[in-house]
């Protein structure tokens, strides 16, 4: 496949992969736990066209592939490289609520119910923490 769409087309692409049971079988396949699309190119409030398909995913212990090999298989499935991917177990916490946050739309989980629990510990934990990271950047500012 030759790596010319839009990110705007590379949603339509992966979300049609989704439909059809392609991307399933690519996450099984190289253990990804769940996929979501999230950032400008799933934002219905977006004033301009967006620069790149954001991702977000879960490798799972032990998985077959590497982030390179998953990288790689998104770009075959989208057809652009304009992609951003951000693996959920090495992001930091302000990083994971807005991948799980809305606008955000999971594409795939390998068990019922894995994108809800991730979002709602992702913003439990974005929530609780918050003073301390407005406490971080006011002593930031003090120096």
């Amino acid at each position: 496949m030759s790596i010319v769409a839009t990110p705007l087309e590379g949603l339509e692409r992966i979300r049609a992969a989704a439909a059809s049971g392609e991307l399933d079988r690519v996450c099984e396949r190289l253990g990804v736990g769940m996929l979501v699309v999230f950032g400008s190119a799933v934002d219905p409030d977006r004033v301009r066209a967006p620069g790149d398909l954001d991702i977000a995913i879960s490798l799972r212990a032990g998985a077959a592939g590497d982030l390179v090999d998953v990288v790689n298989a998104l770009i075959d499935l989208t057809g652009t490289s304009d992609i951003d991917v951000l693996e959920l177990g090495s992001a930091g916490v302000v990083a994971q609520a807005r991948a799980l946050g809305p606008p955000s739309e999971p594409l795939y989980e390998a068990t019922a119910g894995d994108v809800a629990r991730a979002q709602m510990a992702a913003l439990t934990y974005a929530m609780e923490t918050a003073p301390l990271r407005r406490r971080d950047l006011e002593l930031l500012a003090d120096r």
